[in-house]
């Protein structure tokens, strides 16, 4: 299913050729449209400051601010952008890392142009994108620190990262939409996150399996 045909898609890297190769890659995709690439991380803040794309891939590690950085400050000034991370790290806490600072996605260098496609439909969506094999990574228990969340909570938190509505949390944890309309406003006031893209972050980020 093809894109929508506005979606403009700005490249980050310092490598020319993978920024050759992946803006090449960009042209292919149906309703993708290639906005520019850049070679550094004040690059990057810059051209998304001027004209911003509406998602920029972003490598991590670029001269100048990294990638978390660029990605913290993206999402506080240019929260329209999404970001969506490609990186040959796989390693768990840096994924974590990229998606607690605000990265919509996380995609494997080793990426073939199919999944830069879903990886973008998704993230476009409102979705949050990860290569299988950083999913896998970024599954495993973040720390021997308990989550400070009660059981309950954290049932409900599972179920809104898995995309599920609140009646669906309610059959599958076997109790009343109330119960679950209850634990979801007590995680938005104690998590102060207030959209379902950011409370799937934070499960990703503390190691929920979802």
């Amino acid at each position: 299913m093809p894109l929508n045909p506005s979606v403009r898609v700005m490249v980050a890297d310092d490598q020319l050729l993978v920024r050759a190769g992946i803006v090449s890659l960009l042209s292919q995709i149906d309703g993708v449209s290639p906005a520019g690439a850049v070679s550094d991380g004040q690059q990057a803040l810059e051209a998304c400051e001027s004209t911003p794309p509406d998602v920029l891939l972003l490598d991590l590690q670029m001269p100048g601010p990294d990638g978390v950085a660029i990605t913290r400050v993206l999402h506080d000034r240019q929260p329209a952008v999404k970001v969506l991370i490609l990186s040959a790290s796989t390693e768990a806490q840096v994924a974590r890392n990229a998606l607690a600072a605000g990265a919509r996605g996380y995609v494997s260098k080793d990426f073939v142009m199919d999944e830069l496609a879903m990886a973008l439909k998704a993230v476009t969506a409102g979705q949050i994108y990860l290569s299988p094999s950083v999913a896998t990574a970024v599954m495993l228990p973040a720390s021997p620190e308990p989550v400070p969340l009660t059981p309950r909570q954290q049932d409900v938190l599972r179920g809104i990262a898995r995309g599920l509505t609140n009646k669906e949390i309610a059959r599958d944890m076997g109790v009343s939409l109330k119960t679950v309309a209850y634990h979801r406003a007590e995680l938005i006031q104690r998590l102060d996150l207030h959209d379902v893209a950011s409370l799937t972050r934070y499960a990703l980020a503390q190691g929920l399996n979802v």
